[in-house]
This record gives structure tokens, sequence and C-alpha cells, in this order.
């Protein structure tokens, strides 16, 4: 009588848990959380609505010939556009970042692999998307636009001679108005907490900005894209590094949090 046959024990959940899970499906799983819910798919829906219209209500804003005489003059419409018209995206990040800590949702995706720089890797990449979708949007409302809007004053339209600038603004003001968000959303681990600090510090920038500029511009986390787009109360390359290093300081606080958070 012939022996028995031996099968291969199926892999329970310590190996399956012991594998290596490839960074694309990491990527995935974050990209999927961005539609958890429907407050979240809501703001994904109207996130882009918003964008737009900011931006079409900043450059039509003005009937003065006068006021878009300039190219320096040209281009702040774009430059507040970018500072103001993407907060509903921020918002969306600040969930899916703050929410993961506030419902130990990060828990299943940590126990899956254990690897928090694969893990916080994962989530930049979600937040580098969100940057190009917010900077492409931005970049294509403004150059549809912008060239109507100022035609419709009398003034000839100027920034067609320097696409390359208005990209420039557009990439690195949205870079540095999502990092806010992200800093925000890994130092506070609440949701509802991180929205209300976002959307409070947003009108407050906004307003000290306006009332104390020369003062503001040291602490302004777009003080580079102000500077690029000649909106800087003060001139030279000293508010700019400023400004850069305060921020980046605060996101790398942020980091280092995120890295040693308790997810039990």
């Amino acid at each position: 009588m012939s022996a028995p046959a031996r099968y291969a024990p199926t892999a329970g959940p310590w190996d399956r848990a012991s594998r290596r899970i490839p960074f694309p499906v990491l990527v995935r799983v974050e990209l999927r959380k961005l539609t958890g819910t429907l407050s979240d798919r809501i703001l994904l829906a109207f996130a882009p609505v918003v964008l737009v219209g900011v931006t079409v209500l900043v450059h039509i804003g003005s009937d003065d010939a006068d006021e878009y005489a300039a190219a320096a003059a040209q281009i702040n419409p774009t430059y507040y556009g970018v500072r103001v018209g993407h907060v509903l995206l921020h918002a969306v990040l600040i969930k899916l970042i703050a929410g993961e800590w506030q419902h130990r949702s990060a828990q299943p995706t940590l126990l899956a692999q254990p690897s928090r720089p694969r893990y916080f890797l994962a989530q930049a990449a979600v937040v580098g998307l969100l940057w190009l979708v917010a900077a492409g949007l931005q970049i294509a409302t403004s150059f549809l636009v912008a060239p109507g809007a100022v035609a419709a004053t009398g003034a000839t339209y100027l920034l067609g001679y320097r696409p390359g600038w208005v990209v420039a603004v557009c990439l690195l003001g949205s870079l540095l108005t999502v990092l806010v968000a992200l800093t925000v959303a890994m130092l506070l681990p609440n949701a509802a907490g991180a929205l209300a600090v976002y959307f409070v510090a947003v009108p407050v920038m906004l307003t000290l900005g306006g009332l104390a500029p020369a003062v503001f511009v040291w602490l302004d986390p777009v003080t580079a894209a102000a500077t690029l787009a000649t909106r800087s109360a003060v001139s030279g390359p000293g508010p700019v590094a400023v400004s850069l290093l305060l921020w980046a300081g605060l996101l790398g606080l942020a980091v280092q949090r995120v890295l040693r958070r308790d997810v039990a």
C-alpha cells in the first residue's frame, strides 16, 4: 500500500505577513484610502471644482487695465489662486494622514508590513500625486483663463512670452502649500483637530501677510513662491532661506513623530 501523499502546507498569516509587500501595492492601498468614506468622496469631487473656480474668480476680479499693465501684475491672480484654491485637496490629504492614527487604520497596514519608512514613503507618493494633480489643474486653468481676463480689461497679455515662469510659480506654490497641510496632518493625529487648525491657519496667514508683510514674510511657508512671483515684501534671499529652513524643520519633526508614533 502506497504511503499517503504529502501536501505542502498552505501559507499561514505569519508567513504572509513576513513577505515583503511590493511598494506599488502599498501605494494603491493608500490611494484607495482617499475614497474610504462618503465625506472623502465628496471632498475629492468638489476639490477640483473649487480649485478651478477660485482661479477663475481671482483672474476676473478686476476690470482695470492698469492693474494688468505689467507681467508681474498679471501673475498675481495665479499666485493667489495657488495660495487659497487648493484647500479642499489639502483637506482630503489631512483626513487621510491624520485619520490613519485617530482611527487606528494604520495598524492593519503596519501589521502586514512593519516597515514604517516604506509606509511613510507610500503615503509620500500619494502626496506627490495630489501635488501634481493640483499643480496641473492650476497651470491649465491659468493658461486658459488669464489671456481672456487680461484682454477683457484692454491690457496686453504678456505671460504668453513667459510660460515657464507661470509653470514654476504653480509648481512651487502648490508644493509648498501641500507640504504645510502634510506637516499639520502628521503633527496632529486627529483628523477633526488637524482640519480645524489648518482651516484657521490659512486665513490667519493671509491676514498677517496683509497686515505685516515685512515681518510675516520670514515665517510664511509660501515665501519662496511669493519671491518667484515678485510678491515678496522683502528683497533678497534671506526671507526665502529662513522660511524654508523653518518649515523644513517642522516637516522633519513631523516625520520623526510619525516614525515613532504608537499604533497600539
